[in-house]
C-alpha cells in the first residue's frame, strides 16, 4: 500500500526563526525521547508490511539542523537501509545552509525544503525573526531545493507570480515550488492564540484556496492533477513544477508520524498498521 507521507518529528523546540505563525507552538506537542536508533526497525516493520510512501519528511519542532550531526547521520542512513521512498525532504529554516558538515550529509538524498513570505531577504528576515541570509549562503546551490511560498495579504496575485519567476530565474537549484496557505490551527482549528490571529490577519488559509487556482490557470495551463492522496493542481514554469495543494482526500491512512519511537497520527493516537 501506498501512503502519502512518513513524517519523523523529533522534539526539540530549538529554531533560529521565531516565525508568527509557527506550526509547533500552535500545536504544542510534548516533549519525549525521539529513540532516533529505532527508526530503522519501524521502517523494516513498514517494509514488511508491504507500505511505502511517496515521501519521507524529516522535520521537528525545531530545526532539524540543530541536532547533532550523530542524530542527522542516524536518520540519513536508516533510510538508505530501509528506503521505501519515492523522494525524501529535510524541511528547514536555512541554518542547514551554515552546516558544511551536516549539508554534506543529506545533499545527495534529501531535498532540501524552505519556507519563505518574500523574495527580498530582508523582508524575509524581518517577518520570520531569523538573521542570516542563508538563500544568498555559498552553500544554498549545492542543494536540492523545494520552495514553499507563503502568499500574503499585503500582495497581489500579480506580485505573487512575479516573485515565484523571480525564484525560479535566480536560483536554478530550486526543483520545484509549492504555493502555501496557512491552516489557521494545526491542533484543534479555533483562533485561540497570537499565532492563528496573525495567520488570519497577514496571511491567505484555505478559504482563498478557490483564488488562487481561478489566477494561476489565467496565467498558466493546468499540466497535472492528481487527487489520489490530496487535491493537487500543478504549473510549470521553465520546466519547474508550480503545485498548490488543496485539502487531503479521505483515502487510507494518508500520513504517518514518528514521534517519540512511535507510529502516531497528528493528534498522537497509535496507528494500528
Amino acid at each position: 500500500m501506498k501512503y502519502k507521507e512518513f513524517e519523523l518529528i523529533l522534539s526539540s523546540f530549538k529554531c533560529n526563526k521565531n516565525c508568527p505563525y509557527c506550526t509547533a507552538k500552535i500545536t504544542k506537542w510534548p516533549a519525549v525521547d525521539d529513540k532516533v536508533d529505532e527508526l530503522e526497525n519501524k521502517l523494516s516493520y513498514l517494509k514488511e508490511k508491504d507500505i511505502s510512501f511517496r515521501y519521507f519528511i524529516f522535520c521537528g519542532n525545531g530545526e532539524p539542523s540543530l541536532h547533532s550531526i550523530d542524530t542527522i547521520d542516524k536518520v540519513v542512513k536508516a533510510t538508505r537501509e530501509v528506503n521505501i521512498f519515492d523522494e525524501k525532504r529535510f524541511q528547514s529554516s536555512g541554518n542547514i545552509f551554515f552546516e558544511k558538515e551536516k549539508l554534506d550529509l543529506i545533499k545527495d538524498d534529501f531535498i532540501v525544503e524552505i519556507t519563505r513570505v518574500d523574495f527580498d531577504s530582508a523582508k524575509d528576515m524581518a517577518t520570520l525573526g531569523y538573521n542570516q541570509d542563508y538563500i544568498n549562503s555559498p552553500l544554498f546551490i549545492k542543494a536540492n531545493v523545494r520552495l514553499n511560498y507563503v502568499m500574503m495579504k499585503n500582495k497581489s496575485f500579480d506580485e505573487y507570480l512575479s516573485e515565484i519567476k523571480k525564484y525560479i530565474d535566480t536560483y536554478p537549484n530550486i526543483k520545484t515550488v509549492s504555493l502555501k496557505t496557512l491552516n489557521l490551527n494545526t491542533l484543534n482549528g479555533k483562533i485561540d492564540n497570537p499565532h492563528s490571529k496573525w495567520i488570519i490577519e497577514n496571511a491567505l488559509t484555505k478559504s482563498d484556496s478557490q483564488n488562487v487556482i481561478e489566477f494561476m490557470c489565467k496565467h498558466a495551463d493546468v499540466v497535472h492533477q492528481d487527487n489520489e492522496f490530496f487535491d493537487r493542481i500543478e504549473w510549470i514554469y521553465k520546466g519547474v513544477p508550480i503545485t498548490f495543494y488543496i485539502k487531503k482526500l479521505s483515502y487510507g491512512i494518508s500520513n504517518v508520524v514518528c514521534y517519540g519511537g512511535e507510529l502516531v497520527d497528528y493528534h498522537l493516537n497509535k496507528l494500528d498498521i
